[in-house]
């Protein structure tokens, strides 16, 4: 009965002894992906692998966009000879470029192009104005006291898309049979890394008295059998 005893109070020690102290947040290894916008009124997206769940418990996402961009604002004359535009408002070239992923993570770059006011020759396209590469970035994160849940980020290969999107425009005077148009093109990459819990793993002495105290039962056990 004693050791019986001692054998059950061993066994409950390791139990005790096999919860660790928490673990402080790790993060995955960054995920890299170019991207590319051929047009000023197009979208692209890049995919990323979703948060492996076995490693822990998910607490955030990050990501961030780096790259550059060119817009050229253009005129196309179909009159018979060269026309003024740009009055009396001055004609530009706008392009926005949104980058969105899952649970509303957002981020934007904004393009214009300088304003221009004079003579264009008869066709086209002819360049009034550009912006030529210029840098564009931006970052976004959502943690897991959001209201909103990080379930769309969890398992998968690929589970994660990214969606790149532009959209231009113009604004300026330009007399009729005179149109104004726009091309662009943006290139860059997108990162994405995961800030995790990691589960709690018993430490090795832990396992040992662990595995010890069950030892010792079996070894009362038979002995009170024999």
């Amino acid at each position: 009965m004693k050791k019986t005893l001692i054998a059950s109070g061993l066994l409950a020690f390791a139990v005790m002894a096999a919860a660790p102290a928490s673990a402080g947040n790790l993060v995955t290894p960054t995920q890299v992906k170019s991207f590319s916008l051929s047009g000023s009124n197009v979208s692209s997206q890049v995919l990323f692998d979703g948060f492996d769940e076995s490693l822990g418990m998910l607490m955030s996402v990050h990501w961030l966009f780096d790259g550059f961009a060119t817009l050229n604002n253009t005129v196309f004359n179909f009159t018979s000879g060269s026309a003024m535009v740009g009055n009396p408002i001055a004609l530009s070239a706008v392009w926005d470029i949104t980058v969105s992923s899952p649970l509303g993570l957002s981020a934007s770059a904004h393009l214009v192009t300088p304003g221009f006011a004079g003579s264009v020759p008869v066709g086209g396209p002819t360049t009034v104005g550009s912006v030529v590469d210029a840098p564009i970035s931006g970052m976004d994160w959502i943690d897991n006291s959001d209201p909103i849940t990080l379930a769309p980020y969890i398992g998968g290969m690929d589970a994660v898309a990214v969606t790149f999107s532009g959209k231009g425009n113009q604004g300026g005077s330009v007399p009729r049979s005179v149109f104004t148009g726009n091309n662009g093109f943006a290139s860059g990459t997108v990162s994405l890394f995961y800030d995790y819990k990691a589960n709690l793993v018993p430490e090795p002495l832990s396992l040992g008295l662990f595995g010890l105290g069950l030892a010792a039962l079996a070894a009362a056990r038979r002995r009170k059998l024999a």
